[in-house]
């Protein structure tokens, strides 16, 4: 070194400044030591800085991993509220089903295999509700360590060599679940018995139906079946009625009891007008005059019968009985209306057939009944010999002859008599029906009303969130960054507070857990057939579609009802099969929110508010009750966190899940394993 910068050799920049204006090199030297001190001690406080926040990321993880198990618990209870409600409106929808198949007549022995298939599904619905609210009562009570234990794993995995000490806490710490709407019973007693007295009613009409169609046969079968003849042919024959006044019927269905009331009412006027006899003899003009006298009444009797049907389903009929023989003629007006004429004779008053008998010798004494001749009012005409006797016979030989008008109208008759009682036994028994079927809607809608009064409240730990306290202890720094430049220092104890909740997932609005739970039991075979098909089926679509079951129940159960063979318009059976699928459509039900949660991060004040803490009071008291080590067990006692235990069993058993219209169950496990890492 020469010269100096200063022009003062005792200058102190002399050492740092060369007499040209340079740099010595103790200038050179000093900058350098200088700049990698500088270095050094800058990389010294990045590493403290960047290590000292990763207790927030931390802590922020296991918040999120705490929460995971909550997450797992509500879509475990969303699958168990599905299974209860699918399984008691699919119990529903089979008792439907059985009340309308109690109306249907002949359907009577199946409606009491589908009644009973119902409660079997009731039955099963019940027992299954209680022991899933015993399952998710318990797998509430593990939930804590759950949550613990996960955060736990988390907080490990991210020690990168730290000590970090701390866990996830749910708030709130203790269930406020309330499971009773699972307990809840849906009483079908009402129904049971609604169906049994549905099928009495149903049986008795069927029974009555018989009859009057049997009768409704035979009537049809007197008057439009040659068999070997009928009424239709023998007023064709006897009368030379044709036309409308003689119509045919190929089929009973289109024929009533009008057909031959109408028909005689022709064929004895037409008798009438044209009767007159075919001699001069007396025996012939005797038995015209009884011809006569016999059509008139006949006649009569038909213009004063009457047939209707009545809207309510009852008939009104009265088809008269004619006489066949002396004795039923003794009986009408044949034998007590003074209709034959009387001469006063040598031996007293006389009854004649005709006025013009050659026995009418004396002078004209009226009329007289055969009743009155009977009596010994007037005498027996020596020459027409007129009595109650040939009254009886005009009528006896058509009867008994089956060639004979009369054989005919009294099969006709005999059959009217049987079809009146059954149609009014089968109205009396469809009035009965629709009244038990009322009844029995009301106790639908009622059980409905009871299956969708209210639903779970699930308030388990956790579910207002997660807050994660973190505690890392002091550590070291690297000896890579320690040296002679800069000294080795120590990193600072740090502690840090997070919180977690649950969140909807918009995106899994249709998410398909509840297709993947019943793809699971269709993989086990679990599938029967039945008078509605496959319940497994049935029960599938209302379990897959328990979000937006409360839309399509009605349509569903309407699919299934109109499935049921012999339900034709007009009768009761079609009228409780609407009732009950419209019951279905308006039952009211809440719709459900099928979105998955996710846990979120957000505020730990928020979470401690909601728990009824002062914020940020709690979140210093929570880390100040940290210990400076310890595992999970310790940090969780010393946190307070209530029933902390450890799990002795991997597996958990929610309940047994029923399959309708079998015997099998299939258990609902949880892998405690995985929920809590």
């Amino acid at each position: 070194m020469s010269g100096s910068a200063c022009g003062d050799s005792g200058c102190p920049l002399n050492l740092f400044l060369a007499d040209d204006g340079g740099y010595t090199t103790v200038a050179v030297a000093v900058a350098l030591l200088v700049c990698l001190s500088l270095a050094f001690s800058l990389s010294m406080t990045q590493w403290v800085s960047s290590r000292s926040a990763d207790v927030q990321e931390v802590a922020d993880a296991c918040a999120l991993a705490g929460q995971n198990p909550v997450a797992a618990f509500s879509t475990i209870a969303q699958v168990v509220d599905a299974c209860v409600l699918s399984l008691g409106l699919m119990g529903l929808v089979v008792f439907g089903a059985g009340l309308v198949l109690a109306a249907i007549p002949g359907a009577q022995s199946l409606s009491e295999v589908v009644t009973r298939m119902g409660k079997g599904i009731a039955d099963a619905r019940r027992g299954f509700a209680r022991s899933a609210a015993k399952g998710l009562e318990g797998l509430e009570r593990v939930l804590p360590y759950l949550v613990v234990a996960n955060s736990a794993r988390v907080l490990q995995a991210n020690s990168g060599g730290h000590d970090y000490v701390g866990c996830a806490i749910p708030f709130p710490q203790q269930s406020q679940s309330d499971f009773q709407a699972l307990e809840d019973d849906v009483q079908t007693d009402e129904l049971e018995d609604a169906s049994r007295r549905l099928r009495d009613a149903s049986g008795r009409l069927e029974e009555a139906k018989q009859r009057a169609d049997a009768a409704r046969q035979r009537g049809w079968r007197a008057d439009c079946v040659d068999d070997p003849s009928c009424l239709r042919q023998r007023a064709e024959t006897l009368a030379g009625l044709g036309g409308i006044l003689n119509p045919s019927y190929s089929v009973p269905a289109l024929w009533n009891f009008g057909v031959p009331l109408q028909r005689s009412r022709a064929y004895y006027a037409a008798r009438l007008a044209t009767e007159s006899p075919t001699s001069d003899q007396i025996e012939e003009q005797t038995d015209s005059a009884v011809r006569r006298a016999f059509y008139l009444y006949a006649l009569r009797c038909m213009n004063q019968a009457h047939y209707a049907e009545m809207p309510d389903g009852h008939v009104q009929m009265d088809l008269p009985y004619l006489p066949c023989n002396a004795t039923e003629v003794r009986g009408t007006s044949l034998y007590s209306d003074a209709i034959w004429p009387c001469t006063f004779e040598p031996d007293g008053l006389v009854l004649h057939s005709t006025a013009s008998c050659p026995g009418a010798k004396g002078p004209w004494a009226g009329n007289a009944s055969l009743a009155g001749q009977e009596a010994g009012q007037a005498g027996v005409c020596p020459i027409c010999r007129m009595s109650t006797g040939d009254m009886g016979k005009v009528a006896a030989i058509s009867t008994s002859a089956n060639n004979g008008y009369e054989h005919y109208w009294k099969l006709v008759v005999d059959a009217s008599k049987e079809y009146v009682d059954a149609r009014n036994q089968q109205a009396d028994a469809e009035d009965e029906l629709r009244k038990i079927s009322g009844e029995g809607i009301g106790a639908f809608e009622k059980a409905l009303d009871q299956l969708g009064v209210r639903k779970p409240a699930l308030l388990p730990p956790g579910a207002w969130g997660c807050v994660s306290v973190v505690y890392r202890g002091q550590g070291q720094t690297p000896r890579g960054l320690s040296s002679a430049f800069v000294g080795s220092s120590g990193l600072p104890a740090g502690a840090a507070i997070s919180a977690a909740v649950l969140a909807p997932d918009n995106q899994t609005s249709q998410n398909n857990v509840l297709s993947r739970v019943f793809d699971g039991i269709r993989k086990d075979g679990f599938s029967v057939g039945g008078v509605l098909g496959d319940l497994t089926g049935a029960w599938g679509e209302l379990l897959v579609g328990y979000g937006s079951t409360y839309e399509r129940v009605g349509s569903e159960a309407s699919r299934a009802l109109d499935d049921l063979d012999g339900v034709f318009g007009g009768t009761v059976g079609s009228w409780l099969r609407q009732k009950v699928s419209q019951a279905l459509g308006e039952a009211g039900l809440t719709p459900v929110d099928m979105r998955l949660r996710k846990p979120v991060l957000v505020n730990s004040n928020d979470v401690l508010s909601q728990a009824g803490y002062d914020g940020t009071r709690q979140a210093r008291e929570l880390l100040g009750r940290l210990p400076d080590h310890g595992s999970p067990e310790d940090v969780a006692r010393a946190l307070g966190l209530w029933g902390y235990e450890r799990i002795r069993q991997k597996k958990f058993t929610i309940a047994q899940l029923p399959i309708p219209g079998t015997t099998w169950s299939i258990p609902l496990d949880v892998d405690l394993g995985s929920l809590g890492g």
